[in-house]
């Protein structure tokens, strides 16, 4: 667990830095969520507009009737003309006419020649119609009338906003105004120039003044760009001197419904602009997010010629609000949109202008950005707690993949549904990244684990219980803990004379291959090794992994060993002292403490508790009973019935208040009904003996001994009913007055 603190506290580290990464806001990913945001748009694709926006575009067809652009004004204005016969809303012209219109001598001639040709009257003369040919030739003239002819018309004209240009001087600038100062907006609050990122200008294009005179309105066509060269938002106002102007697009509106909009700003910026009622948010430079409906041509596309020549039918335009632009490429104001590169500049005010018609431009606000530090750290901490309390790298990465999906889900969601632009970089990039160092921390600081796991297990645990220990650290503790185990302890018995027989490197042979085959046992048997002391042999199962029926494993593991040692006197008798060898064996099932236990000096995994000292006792008791192996009752209860098993006695040993009934485990396996009447006697004996009757307790005694010298199976007598009877004797025949048929030992 302190492994996945661990981890946790990097990946929160990680996600601090991902926070102040997103205040920060670096260029880099700026661009990518502009590119982000692109996507999206084009992952939704087209939207067929709800408003009644329509475009006469000056494309290829027209060009290819009426001769290369730019054309004569006064097909421009008759243009204008057919538009407002129609019934238009509005006629938004998204050209400039900064200069007077000079047709060529030779343009004027032919003019004059069509007239005659046509047949005038004789007695107007020559001159005459030489001077109505000229009078017909002045086309600016006739785009005025045009424009003077219908109250819903809106001009074009640019701003220049370059701050490196020296630009005009206030009197100047305010001379240039005159034309479209009419069309200036009404604000609450305008923000001290320089404050705000308001675009101001430094000069202006106007077309020519007797044409803003006669139109009905004026609009900018400024377009702002972000730093990728893409066109993702538009100002609806830019300032010149201490007043605002309108687009283009936001003069058409205003234009279509008859009323006039108003700037709501504040010392700190542009709030909103409001128009008939409804409330338009921009950033506080007055810009709006183009909610563009789908790449070029989505809006319905008119040719200029259609509508001159009557093709078109005039219903077409009845009602609309219609821009006349340039659409084909190689002559019209081209844009790259978030739907490409190739897109007429006249449609982006087809698109503004529907935003605005339907409320529905893209909304990105101060509010949103919390929301999304929200996420940013939300997302981060969720993935920093979460993926290292799942363990499973597998279960890390799907619950990662999970939370980026209904990242993304949410994201495209909102923004299709409700035109939120939600950022998606920051957040993706905290749950990406943290889930980064989060893995990397955990698998650095795992595989450090199960080094120290390795270290510290692998001289006595089995290889086998290594690995499942290095593959689930998880499943056990190496601090203290409490846990039922199952407890051997084993000790040589008579080895202090045996070795002070032998020499030291006898000795240390003798010693190194009955602890190697002890300790063989342990492992095979699933079984962890406490300790060597000295002869002694001290292990338990159970920990630090689970045990299945550990007290079998250990039953097991006690009968294994005096196996082997049999095997060992057996087979390698050759070694000096293997035959004189004998084992003593205790076993025990507990509750204990296990953990790594000792000083902040040395410490190992061991145990400590009750149960511990009483296996202890236990394998101590084998040399009075004289038997291989003893075992408890708790554990004897967890044995199967194959295990051979004879109870014994009821003790009571040192440091220990409540008496414990004991059994000898005598083996595994084999026909138990040649000694049944052995061990019936021997039963009956110590029955006798705990209840006090010293008389039957002998008889009982005396005959169990004759019929296991009856068995011959061994020449020595029985070792358990030899101790009987020695107690017996001891007492002379006589139980003491306390007696509760406990044999209390006072020696450990």
């Amino acid at each position: 667990m302190k492994t996945a603190w661990r981890v946790i506290l990097a990946g929160v580290l990680t996600t601090v830095a991902m926070t102040a990464l997103f205040a920060l806001r670096p260029l880099v990913l700026e661009q990518l969520e502009w590119e982000l945001l692109d996507w999206r748009f084009r992952l939704r694709g087209e939207q067929v507009p709800e408003s009644r926006v329509a475009i006469v575009g000056i494309d290829a067809k027209s060009i290819e009737a009426l001769g290369r652009w730019p054309w004569p004004r006064d097909v421009l204005a008759r243009l204008i003309e057919s538009i407002d016969a129609a019934g238009a809303l509005a006629i938004g012209v998204d050209v400039t006419f900064s200069e007077p219109e000079e047709l060529r001598s030779g343009a004027i001639l032919a003019r004059a020649g069509v007239a005659l040709e046509a047949g005038s009257d004789p007695d107007r003369g020559l001159a005459a119609e030489i001077r109505a040919a000229i009078q017909a030739g002045d086309t600016d003239a006739a785009l005025e009338a045009a424009l003077a002819g219908s109250d819903r018309v809106a001009l074009g004209y640019f701003f220049r906003t370059d701050a490196t240009s020296e630009g005009l001087s206030a009197e100047a600038l305010d001379d240039a105004q005159r034309p479209i100062r009419r069309t200036r907006i009404g604000v609450t609050r305008l923000p001290d120039e320089g404050m705000v990122p308001v675009l101001r200008c430094t000069g202006i294009e106007t077309s020519l003044p007797r044409f803003h005179e006669k139109a009905a309105t004026s609009g900018f066509l400024n377009a702002q760009f972000d730093l990728d060269g893409v066109l993702r938002q538009a100002p609806l106002v830019l300032r010149c001197g201490d007043a605002l102007y309108p687009s283009l697009a936001l003069a058409l509106v205003e234009t279509a419904v008859g009323r006039r909009a108003m700037v709501v700003g504040d010392a700190f910026g542009i709030q909103n602009v409001v128009l008939a009622g409804s409330a338009f948010p921009t950033d506080e430079g007055g810009r709006v997010l183009i909610n563009f409906r789908g790449p070029a041509f989505t809006f319905p596309h008119y040719s200029a010629v259609d509508v001159l020549d009557g093709s078109l039918p005039p219903e077409t335009l009845a009602g609309r609000i219609v821009l006349i632009g340039a659409t084909e490429v190689g002559i019209g104001d081209i844009r790259n949109t978030p739907f490409g590169r190739v897109f007429p500049g006249v449609e982006v005010h087809a698109n503004i202008i529907d935003n605005l018609l339907t409320g529905e431009v893209l909304k990105k606000d101060a509010d949103l950005e919390l929301v999304e530090a929200g996420m940013v750290l939300g997302l981060g901490l969720l993935v920093s707690f979460a993926v290292p309390l799942l363990g499973s790298a597998f279960r890390g990465a799907l619950f990662t993949a999970a939370v980026g999906g209904l990242l993304l889900a949410g994201v495209v969601y909102a923004f299709e549904r409700y035109g939120l632009w939600l950022n998606l970089t920051y957040p993706g990039l905290a749950v990406l990244v943290t889930y980064l160092v989060v893995a990397v921390a955990q698998s650095v600081l795992v595989e450090r684990a199960r080094r120290q796991i390795r270290r510290a297990f692998s001289t006595y645990v089995p290889p086998g219980v290594v690995d499942e220990m290095t593959r689930r650290p998880e499943s056990f503790q190496l601090g203290g803990e409490t846990r039922v185990l199952s407890i051997l302890f084993s000790d040589l018995r008579g080895f202090t004379t045996l070795s002070q027989n032998l020499g030291a490197q006898e000795t240390a042979t003798l010693l190194n291959v009955y602890l190697t085959e002890m300790t063989q046992v342990v492992f095979d048997t699933g079984g962890t090794l406490d300790k060597y002391i000295g002869d002694a042999v001290m292990a338990f199962w159970g920990a630090p992994l689970p045990v299945a029926d550990h007290g079998v494993a250990a039953a097991e593991a006690a009968v294994g060993m005096q196996e082997r040692v049999a095997w060992l006197k057996q087979n390698r008798s050759e070694i000096a002292g293997v035959p004189q060898l004998r084992v003593g064996i205790g076993v025990h099932s507990a509750e204990v403490v296990v953990g790594n236990l000792g000083s902040d000096l040395r410490f190992d995994y061991t145990l400590a508790g009750d149960g511990v000292n009483l296996c202890s006792r236990l394998e101590g008791l084998t040399k009075y009973y004289r038997v291989g192996i003893l075992t408890s009752e708790e554990l004897a209860a967890s044995l199967p019935a194959d295990f051979r098993l004879r109870p014994l006695d009821t003790i009571q040993v040192v440091g220990k208040d409540q008496a414990t009934r004991i059994l000898e485990i005598r083996g595994r396996g084999g026909d138990e009904d040649a000694d049944a009447d052995w061990l019936e006697a021997y039963a009956q004996a110590e029955g006798s003996f705990r209840a006090g009757d010293w008389t039957a307790a002998e008889g009982a005694a005396n005959e169990a001994q004759r019929l296991h010298s009856a068995l011959g199976a061994s020449d020595a007598p029985d070792g358990p009913t030899e101790f009987l009877l020695e107690r017996i004797r001891a007492h002379a025949g006589c139980a003491p007055d306390d007696w509760q048929g406990t044999w209390v030992f006072d020696e450990k």
